[in-house]
Order: structure tokens, then sequence, then C-alpha cells
């Protein structure tokens, strides 16, 4: 069996097993998704204002997009006022996961693959490591320098690197399931979904940690440490319209609905 990416026979590695399934796990999530939606603009309840509509209408652009922002910070807000620690934790968490999926390196290379107009986003990668982006230069009787290349991102690169935030995602997240397991612990319910999608997450961030510092340095491995990791991936794209995970796209969709009938449509019966 051959890697459609190269060249060389992999044998009965999880790679290519991984690159199949990526279709239909694209289908699954978006019947999964269209469904979740389907059912949320079914059943949302819009906020009543008791104020009338014609005054909503008079406002000016800039005071719709200070509200647009407003709606979406108010979340923070009151997580910060209320549970400070876990709302921070998470805040730190979610900016990872998302420096991590959109802007790695490795993975730019994967997301252009399938959308082509993804590659416009490659000056904005982020190395493996905060070695890939130095460059030590060296000339007779002098000191070497280290400058940093490649990137836009410059010195940031120290803490803007796989390798970092990759750590930082391990420990957070291990705080948000240890958090968990209290709650459990305390008899509070939690959903089937929660415990599904973090501990999938939580293990392909060790899948991709393990494969990309090439533990254990061998092809084999490497290729079945990539195969699990996509494979994992995968499971955790196809189920995220029926897990915690969701949240991600129906946060920011509901946010805007709420704007939209706060804004727009403020005062209807």
């Amino acid at each position: 069996m051959l890697i459609p990416y190269a060249t060389y026979p992999v044998g009965n590695s999880l790679y290519p097993l991984a690159l199949d399934l990526f279709a239909p796990t694209v289908f699954l999530f978006f019947l999964g998704a269209s469904y979740r939606i389907t059912r949320y603009l079914v059943t949302y309840q819009r906020p009543f204002i008791p104020y009338p509509s014609s005054e909503l209408r008079q406002v000016s652009g800039g005071h719709k997009i200070a509200a647009l922002i407003d709606t979406f910070a108010n979340s923070s807000r009151v997580g910060i006022r209320r549970k400070p620690v876990t709302t921070a934790v998470g805040l730190l968490m979610h900016l990872a996961l998302v420096l991590i999926i959109f802007l790695l390196a490795q993975h730019m290379v994967f997301w252009a693959y399938y959308i082509p107009p993804y590659s416009a986003l490659f000056p904005l990668a982020i190395p493996e490591s905060s070695e890939n982006g130095l460059l030590a230069l060296t000339a007779p009787n002098h000191a070497s320098t280290t400058l940093f290349v490649n990137d836009v991102w410059g010195p940031l690169t120290v803490i803007l690197n796989g390798q970092f935030l990759t750590f930082l995602l391990i420990i957070l997240l291990g705080v948000h399931l240890g958090h968990k397991f209290l709650a459990a612990a305390e008899r509070l319910s939690l959903r089937a979904g929660d415990w599904w999608f973090f501990v999938l997450l939580y293990v392909d961030v060790l899948l991709g940690f393990f494969a990309t510092a090439h533990i254990p340095n061998n092809v084999y491995w490497y290729d079945n440490l990539l195969g699990a990791h996509i494979l994992v991936a995968e499971v955790i794209i196809a189920t995220l319209p029926f897990t915690r995970g969701f949240h991600m796209f129906e946060f920011y969709f509901g946010k805007v609905r709420e704007w939209y009938f706060m804004v727009y449509r403020r005062g209807e019966k």
C-alpha cells in the first residue's frame, strides 16, 4: 500500500486508512451539524426587550458593532466574575487549541491540501518548536548571532510554537478534566458528550506530540502514531455535533442570533 503523499510503502500502517476516511468524516460532520443547527433554529427562544423597534433602528452603525462585541464579551465577563480560574483556564485552552489546529505548520499543509486557498495563510504558520524559528550565523573571529527567520512572529516563536503550545494544552486539558472528575465525585450531573470530547481531545494531543517528536524514533511507529492522531481527530470531528465540542460553532452562531434579535428586532412580540 502506498501513501498518497509519498512513494514509499508503509505496509499495514494506520496512516493510509486515516487519509481514506477523511471525506466520510467531513460528510458525517456536516450531516450532524445540519441537524443541530436546524433543531436550534426551530427551538430558539428570542429575547424580548420592552423597547420600541423604531427606537433601535435609529442607532448608529458604531453602536451596533459595539453591541455585537458586548454580546460576545458578556459570557467571559460573567465567567471571570463567578469562576475566574476556570474561565481563565478555558480561555487559554481555547486560544492554544485554535493556534495549534489552524496555524501549526504541519496542520496548515494538511488543510491546504484539501482547501488550496488556505495556503495564502502560510506566512502566519507557527513552527514545530522554537528552534525551527532560529538561525545561528557564525563568522570568523565573531560571536555567533541568533536571528529569527522564516516567519512573521520573530521572537514570539519562543512561545508561539507547536511544542510549547502542546505542553500548555496538555496541562490546561488536564486541569479541565480534573475539574470534571471533581464534579463527578461530588455527584454533579455531567453529559456523556463532555467526557467523550475532552478525553479524545487529550489523547489526540498526546498522539500528535509523540508523532511530531518521533517517539519512538522509527518510520513504522511514526506512520502509525500519525495515522492514529488523524483517526482520533476524525472520530472527534464526526461526532462533534453531538458532543461538548460543538459549542465552538453553536456559541458563535447563537451569539450572532442573540445580537440580531436584540438590535434589529428588539421589542417584537
